[in-house]
């Protein structure tokens, strides 16, 4: 059984086929699916605009996959509706998904690490303004070296300090920081994200964890 555990893709009603054409074979090269959070961005967009795009080639896969929904920060439940099951099985705040040699406890980590949009309940409208100006500096920087990577890791050393407490002795799984991350000692790892032509994700099977990144442009 191998099970593609991915998060942050960010879609907006945007299509992009590059894009989609490498989700659609990865996809399908799985046996199951565990969206973590941030498939869809309630804060450059609403549901209705995504629902209704051409993403929904996506969602006869995702669905085939019996895939499994967790919320994030940018797509939190209150932003979906009974339309998610287009494209998922169940819905939730938090999974556990279990091998035969290990567990993993697998939430999208906004709850741990809160970033502004969370910490300070910024209203939706501004949330789009943010990310409007966000989005073309973070694909500056992911297609220009190492910088990114470099200005991101302090927050996943944030969030495994305080993942210890809550995986109970089970690997904690998360995305969020969009800092692709495999931490054996730790059990703690990161799906990173996928986007601006870099794809990052974790592939669970009964061997063990493994985190993949790759560019599909």
């Amino acid at each position: 059984m191998k099970t593609l555990i991915v998060s942050d893709l960010h879609l907006t009603e945007r299509y992009d086929e590059k894009l989609s054409a490498f989700l659609l074979r990865l996809f399908e090269s799985c046996d199951r699916v565990i969206m973590n959070g941030d498939f869809w961005d309630g804060e450059r967009t609403y549901f209705d605009r995504f629902i209704s795009s051409r993403w929904q080639v996506l969602f006869p896969i995702l669905k085939k996959k019996k895939t499994i929904y967790i919320y994030g920060n940018h797509d939190l439940e209150k932003y979906n509706d009974s339309r998610m099951s287009l494209f998922s099985e169940e819905q939730k705040n938090f999974h556990i998904h279990k091998e035969k040699n290990y567990s993993c406890h697998i939430e999208h980590g906004h709850l741990l690490f809160r970033t502004l949009d969370i910490a300070l309940h910024l209203p939706r409208k501004l949330l789009f303004f943010l990310n409007a100006i966000a989005q073309p500096i973070e694909s500056f920087l992911v297609n220009h070296g190492s910088l990114h990577n470099h200005l991101i890791r302090f927050s996943n050393i944030i969030m495994k300090k305080r993942a210890k407490t809550k995986r109970g002795g089970m690997w904690y799984v998360c995305g969020h920081t969009h800092y692709a991350e495999l931490d054996r000692p730790n059990l703690y790892a990161n799906s990173g994200f996928v986007q601006h032509g870099k794809a990052s994700y974790l592939i669970a099977t009964q061997e063990g964890l493994s985190l993949h990144t790759e560019w599909y442009k």
